[in-house]
């Protein structure tokens, strides 16, 4: 399992990337060869994200109906609630793919 990511937000207290999350970063974005460093970028990726309610304009049409967005420049990630603050980043979407 990925570590999760510790965030400072009223609703979103951490998101557990899933490994098809890390398959997609790492498919979308250049990142040094190897699950490690992939792993730490996708990591950085998701603590530099602000946490959003609507949908980014870009993203609609591939909506996956998501309530909650993870938000890293052109990196989006729709997230999934768990419970106690916990939400899962299932996918990566990247602005014009």
């Amino acid at each position: 399992m990925l570590d999760p990511v510790r965030k400072d937000h009223a609703d979103v207290r951490v998101i557990q990337p899933t490994w098809h999350c890390l398959l997609r970063f790492r498919q979308r974005v250049r990142v040094e060869a190897g699950a490690e460093a992939a792993a730490a970028a996708l990591r950085a990726s998701l603590e530099r994200a602000h946490i959003e309610r609507m949908t980014p304009a870009w993203v609609l049409g591939r909506d996956r109906g998501a309530q909650t967005w993870a938000l890293d420049g052109e990196l989006a990630y729709p997230l999934t609630p768990l419970s106690g603050g916990t939400w899962t980043a299932t996918t990566c979407l990247k602005r014009g793919r």
